[in-house]
């Protein structure tokens, strides 16, 4: 079962760093600003895990690249391909994106609606991660992450729907404990992983146009910010739905 070790070790990265950027796990800080219509602004960095680095340079020489975006290459970000990725998005406008070394990504986007980020057009067959409604003059941002939101992501966004993702992604991972998901990690990783994994957390500080009322799963630094703080094992496994809300007023 375990004989293509190193095949295990690329695939199981590539799947990792598509779970770390679009479900905000690992080590990824971000800054989700929203106002009373469902539009804002994120800004995010991304930085790779030090068990991730051998892997990723193993990754860098076997992966073809293409010469359109060989000069945007550091590391292993290629810059030219997340920005082309992000042009053929309609519901966020990338404004900026850099990558000070090979470990690290900064970017900001915008959006007009939320509910629509990662999400695609799919308001008729049900709500996705993000979520936005108003009763009265009260606003609520809610982050939804399950199995059934998961798989409205990949149905709306097919270059993640990927046989890598099928076969390591939460979908793939019903059944396992947390002692069996760290188990296989560490043996495909190596014994760093576990300890990375278990210390990783998805870091978001929602700061809203308005007056925070109410929160969920969240902590209030100030009036206008609620910091949410993820474990990526939760997300991985997600053996219960994972539910974070805030609300807020003008």
């Amino acid at each position: 079962m375990y004989s293509r070790k190193y095949d295990f070790r690329l695939e199981f990265f590539l799947t990792a760093f598509v779970m770390i950027l679009f479900f905000q796990g690992c080590s990824l800080k971000q800054t989700l600003e929203i106002d009373k219509t469902a539009a804002g602004t994120v800004t995010f960095e991304l930085t790779l895990a030090s068990y991730f680095t051998e892997v990723a340079e193993q990754l860098s020489e076997l992966m073809p690249m293409d010469s359109e975006s060989s000069n945007n290459k550091n590391g292993f970000f290629d810059l030219g391909k997340i920005t082309k990725d992000f042009e053929d998005d309609k519901n966020v406008v990338l404004q900026s994106l850099e990558s000070p070394s090979g470990e690290i990504l900064k970017g900001r986007l915008s959006f007009n609606n939320v509910t629509n980020v990662f999400n695609g057009d799919i308001s008729s067959e049900g709500e996705g991660i993000f979520r936005f409604s108003q009763i009265g003059d009260v606003y609520t941002l809610s982050l939804e992450l399950s199995y059934t939101t998961i798989g409205r992501l990949l149905l709306s966004n097919p270059s993640m729907n990927s046989p890598l993702m099928e076969n390591f992604g939460p979908l793939a991972n019903k059944g396992l404990t947390d002692n069996d998901y760290l188990d296989m990690m560490q043996f495909v990783l190596g014994d760093e992983s576990r300890t990375g994994i278990e210390e990783s957390f998805l870091l978001l500080d929602v700061n809203v146009d308005g007056k925070v009322v109410s929160h969920k799963g969240g902590v209030k630094l100030d009036q206008n910010t609620v910091r949410f703080k993820i474990p990526l094992l939760r997300i991985l496994i997600l053996d219960e739905p994972q539910s974070y809300l805030v609300s807020f007023t003008e």
